[in-house]
């Protein structure tokens, strides 16, 4: 039942890989620089969710403190991120309320989960976000690249 949860993961990377990543061309042989020498920022998520392309890793409604502080550390520890803010499910609806009052005024229950919003360091970050969780799982029921990423990537 478990690898039932890794099926939207997945669907996800297999979306991405038909998308195309924003890779290297074949045409430049210049060595990439190393990745590691800038730290991964910690930040608080406000209102506005992140401008440019950014990952959301969806937790599970039933998720426990620790749970949350474990996917924390992995995000923080993956070489591909440069960003890592925690939006909690109230945080969440106080957003949706602002984009759709109307909506939200007959909302009698937060339908929200707590999630991450994760900036990659490149476009090709996005992969590697993803494949994290695709491979070893978590308390977590989704994770994707936000609408910004799509539009970028053309």
């Amino acid at each position: 039942m478990r690898w039932l949860r890794l099926v939207p993961v997945a669907g996800c990377a297999l979306a991405l890989t038909a998308c195309g990543g924003g890779g290297r061309s074949g045409a430049d042989t210049t060595p990439a620089k190393p990745v590691a020498a800038t730290p991964v920022a910690l930040v608080e998520a406000g209102l506005d969710p992140p401008s440019g392309c950014y990952v959301v890793v969806f937790l599970a409604e039933d998720v426990s403190k620790r749970q949350i502080a474990s996917v924390q550390r992995r995000l923080l520890a993956n070489r591909a991120v440069t960003e890592v803010a925690f939006v909690s499910s109230a945080l969440e609806l106080r957003r949706f309320a602002i984009r759709n009052p109307q909506a939200a005024k007959g909302m009698h229950v937060n339908p929200f989960t707590d999630r991450f919003e994760v900036v990659p360091r490149t476009r090709s970050g996005v992969y590697a976000i993803v494949g994290e969780f695709a491979t070893r799982g978590g308390p977590i029921t989704n994770v994707r690249p936000a609408r910004n990423c799509a539009r970028l990537a053309g």
